[in-house]
């Protein structure tokens, strides 16, 4: 009974992490489609970034790299329970919040907060926080609804 329980315990062990690593993939496979992105994948989290290259931005005046600022769109999705959690924050400029925060709820997502990294940049940058519970593939679509509202 005891070598029987070791036994399944080093199957899982082997072969469990390999299964949900495949799953993940799967999902991050969808991912890329609908936003035509890489996806990066870790501990079974798929991790979407796409960085805003076409926002020129300054800092009092001193023009600024948007990897530096954090200008970009980072939404993770994780799988929990045979849906999906999803978390974002995206980073936008003021007149494209109210048209991405419509599309989002749209797709019953919650925003959690909405602020300011800096102070004194042009043109001005606010964050919009947000996450959900459920179908990956609707909530995935409901963000790249969102993200078409912006100039990307």
């Amino acid at each position: 009974m005891k070598r029987s329980i070791m036994a399944i315990t080093l199957v899982l062990a082997l072969f469990l992490p390999a299964g949900v690593q495949a799953q993940g993939n799967a999902d991050c496979e969808k991912l890329k489609e609908i936003f035509d992105t890489k996806v990066k994948t870790e501990n079974g989290v798929c991790r979407v970034e796409i960085v805003r290259q076409n926002i020129k931005l300054t800092l009092k005046g001193e023009e600024l790299s948007p990897e530096m600022m954090e200008l970009a769109f980072h939404i993770g999705f994780n799988k929990m329970d045979g849906q999906s959690a999803v978390i974002g924050e995206l980073a936008l400029l003021q007149e494209e919040v109210n048209p991405v925060i419509d599309e989002l709820r749209k797709g019953k997502l919650e925003i959690s907060a909405l602020h300011n990294h800096m102070m004194q940049e042009e043109p001005r940058i606010m964050y919009l926080h947000f996450q959900g519970f459920g179908d990956m593939e609707q909530q995935a679509q409901a963000i790249k609804a969102a993200v078409d509202k912006t100039s990307k």
